[in-house]
């Protein structure tokens, strides 16, 4: 993949990122990845240099990890009374996140002015 591809690569998957952050906070991020490569969107968030925002999603997938029942639970049906709890605490370090800085677009602007 050559340098272009891979910087349109990473655009295309940190404007995701950014999109369902601010639409659900870390909760809509691991409910669209839905499982799937989660350890890829780490490695973009260090890719585009935001050390906070993937310092919080580790944070986000560690509450999933600590709680696999109501990971499943959540990932099969956002409204489970079983992945409830879950979901609760991915909206509070959601808005821990949120309401500090910097934000993503601060973080990524070195990386997108670079190009």
């Amino acid at each position: 993949m050559g340098n272009s591809e891979l910087r349109g690569e990473l655009e295309s998957r940190l404007s995701v990122f950014e999109r369902d952050l601010r639409q659900g906070g870390f909760a809509q991020v691991l409910f669209n990845a839905r499982g799937e490569g989660l350890a890829d969107i780490e490695d973009m968030l260090i890719a585009v240099g935001a050390p906070r925002a993937q310092a919080y999603y580790v944070r986000a997938i560690r509450l999933a990890l600590d709680d696999k029942t109501g990971y499943r639970a959540f990932l099969a049906d956002w409204h489970a009374a079983d992945g409830r709890p879950l979901r609760d605490e991915l909206q509070l370090l959601s808005i821990e996140y949120l309401m500090s800085e910097p934000s993503l677009a601060a973080e990524s602007r070195a990386w997108r002015e670079a190009f």
